[in-house]
């Protein structure tokens, strides 16, 4: 990086950095405020943690709303605005890595739901020694990567391993776009995600291993599918994914939005 080499921690099977390290953002104490109607966190990243150059200001927005279409569709809006800053030039891939199933927490695995990955690009080949993107992006059409509206269970089979793809979009900061959808397997329930990232990252579960939950309910595999905007894995290695590299002095904003929708009875 500007002549530099910076070895980040290798915290996934030894070869491998994932999910921001050792440390990361997802194993902090963030500051949180009450800014308005919204919700803010904010946390600093100090120069060099897992191998990162520069001290990197972040800050998430949270903000609700809440509206209906005709009487018949009630929606709630889940809104998260993403900054950051820094002092060097670093790699900067923000995300939020949520599980959903949607017939319930406690309802056993989720592969009964129904996603749907909006295609617009295609999906990325992944490398299955080092599960690292190969650089291709592939369409999904004929393949168990056409998400469309598919009850997970009719697909996954045909993916060794289960879901752990990024799909590619076409959106850009500051326009929004839907890039994934997920439903009950009734129907009644919906969460659409929609973000200005260039991939949405899907993850079916695939090495949760029991652990207890709410109300006592063990999530095994497949109990929960993530949803994960974001850049594209390892874009900073690969020539031609979108740039993640953040230079000192300019800000990072990125949006993801998650729309839940319910059918309202007439």
């Amino acid at each position: 990086m500007e002549g530099n080499e910076y070895q980040l921690s290798l915290n996934s099977n030894n070869d491998t950095h994932l999910h921001g390290g050792f440390v990361g953002l997802s194993k902090v104490v963030w500051e949180s405020k009450i800014v308005g109607d919204n919700l803010e966190f904010r946390y600093t990243q100090a120069d060099g943690t897992d191998g990162y150059p520069g001290s990197l200001d972040v800050t998430v927005t949270v903000s609700i709303r809440t509206k209906s279409s005709g009487g018949r569709i009630k929606g709630t809006f889940l809104s998260l605005n993403m900054a950051a800053t820094c002092d060097k030039t670093t790699p900067v891939n923000l995300t939020f890595h949520p599980y959903f199933n949607m017939d319930g927490h406690g309802s056993g695995n989720a592969l009964d739901n129904k996603l749907t990955v909006f295609d617009y690009s295609g999906y990325l080949t992944m490398d299955p020694e080092t599960t690292l993107p190969t650089g291709k992006i592939e369409p999904c059409k004929g393949t168990p990567f056409n998400l469309d509206i598919s009850r997970i269970a009719d697909l996954i089979t045909d993916v060794p391993g289960g879901y752990d793809h990024t799909f590619a979009i076409c959106a850009h900061e500051g326009f929004v776009v839907p890039a994934a959808e997920i439903a009950s397997k009734d129907g009644k329930f919906r969460i659409r995600v929609l973000t200005d990232q260039p991939g949405i990252h899907v993850y079916s579960g695939n090495y949760l291993d029991g652990k207890k939950g709410k109300d006592g309910a063990v999530y095994d595999r497949h109990s929960g599918i993530a949803l994960e905007a974001q850049n594209f894995p390892n874009a900073v290695n690969i020539p031609g994914f979108p740039n993640s590299i953040l230079a000192a002095g300019e800000e990072y904003k990125r949006n993801i939005t998650f729309s839940f929708l319910t059918q309202m009875q007439k």
